[in-house]
């Protein structure tokens, strides 16, 4: 649903265009692989949800100030899920040959930097769900950090080979598929993403890797108790190792269904408390066939979510460090240092 329009200040605008964004995850890689849209138009806001419309379009995009955006390949489909799968590295290239003045796609924080100087929104892979590339696994591995893909989490909403997710009903946490799953992206360069994992996988995923763990998209169970959710000692674990957290925006996570945009502002502080200023960031599962908190109807009111919170008395260096800077300097950690060398 729409929500209720937030009145964005000329001072808050100014600031969150001028500020680095980058949001850590999305699907609109699946959306697109699956159906034909133009991405170049805005697509207008619907009334009521509809799983079939884009959060994300180049007009919405450039009016949310988004510089940098994680795109999910998501494997979560059993019927046809390896070619599913696998073609979603095509479409993102195609989306980028279609528009190059517009988007980039980058696997370094050099070229990350250098999108955003020529006007540029990048475009950085990840993949959701192992199981297309549990049965070959270190070779698809390798594809997949050859294609750029920089992050990887093993789990969804269900079980896979590597592990039990949030939803499982026995908590078995990493498997030994899992364990070579995550020594492969260790030395392949591609970050571990926690987010659906179950308690006791994330506790064994982040024992098992030699990278800093991070969220892509996760709410906080201080805020509100979900299997999603992230508690208190985990945001902890992850912030210590110099992890972030990317705060969801889905509105069943942050308090139930007709959630409003406060919920987000309500989750990234709870994660700024408990893990400090340089763990918060964003993860708004943009295009991830949910509905969005009321009032954040898109990428494009993301500006709203900056005004309510300089509402509660953010500022800079706070809000920028949210915004953006602090996943970009867990990219300049994290990410493999031959590629950084490129930069």
């Amino acid at each position: 649903m729409i929500g209720a329009p937030i009145d964005v200040s000329d001072e808050v605008a100014a600031l969150h265009q001028e500020a680095l964004v980058i949001d850590l995850h999305n699907d609109v890689l699946t959306k697109l692989s699956h159906a034909t849209f133009d991405f170049a138009t805005r697509h207008r806001p619907a009334a009521f949800w509809n799983p079939f419309r884009l959060d994300l379009d180049l007009p919405k995009i450039r009016a949310g100030g988004i510089d940098a955006l994680g795109c999910a390949m998501f494997a979560g489909f059993r019927l046809d899920a390896d070619r599913r799968f696998w073609r979603m590295i095509d479409c993102a290239r195609q989306l980028v040959d279609a528009h190059p003045q517009q988007l980039a796609l980058v696997d370094h924080p050099g070229a990350l930097r250098a999108a955003r100087a020529a006007g540029r929104t990048a475009l950085f892979l990840g993949v959701e769900g192992s199981y297309v590339v549990e049965q070959d696994l270190d070779p698809a591995i390798a594809r997949l950090a050859a294609a750029g893909a920089r992050f990887f989490g093993p789990l969804w909403e269900r079980n896979s080979g590597a592990g039990s997710s949030c939803r499982s009903k026995k908590d078995n946490g990493l498997t030994d598929g899992g364990r070579a799953l995550v020594a492969a992206c260790n030395r392949h360069g591609m970050l571990i993403d926690v987010a659906h994992a179950s308690p006791r996988t994330f506790w064994e995923m982040d024992e098992a890797s030699e990278t800093p763990l991070f969220s892509s998209h996760s709410g906080a169970n201080g805020v509100y108790r979900h299997p999603r959710n992230l508690d208190d000692d985990q945001i902890q674990a992850i912030a210590r190792r110099g992890g972030v957290v990317g705060v969801i925006f889905v509105a069943a996570y942050l308090g139930g269904q007709f959630s409003p945009i406060a919920h987000i502002a309500d989750h990234i502080e709870h994660v700024a408390r408990v893990g400090g200023q340089d763990c918060v960031a964003l993860g708004s599962d943009y295009d991830g066939f949910a509905p969005l908190a009321r009032g954040m109807r898109d990428a494009a009111d993301l500006p709203r979510l900056t005004q309510v919170l300089w509402d509660r008395g953010w500022r800079e260096p706070a809000l920028r460090k949210l915004l953006g800077e602090n996943a970009l300097r867990f990219f300049e950690r994290t990410w493999p240092a031959a590629l950084r060398e490129t930069a």
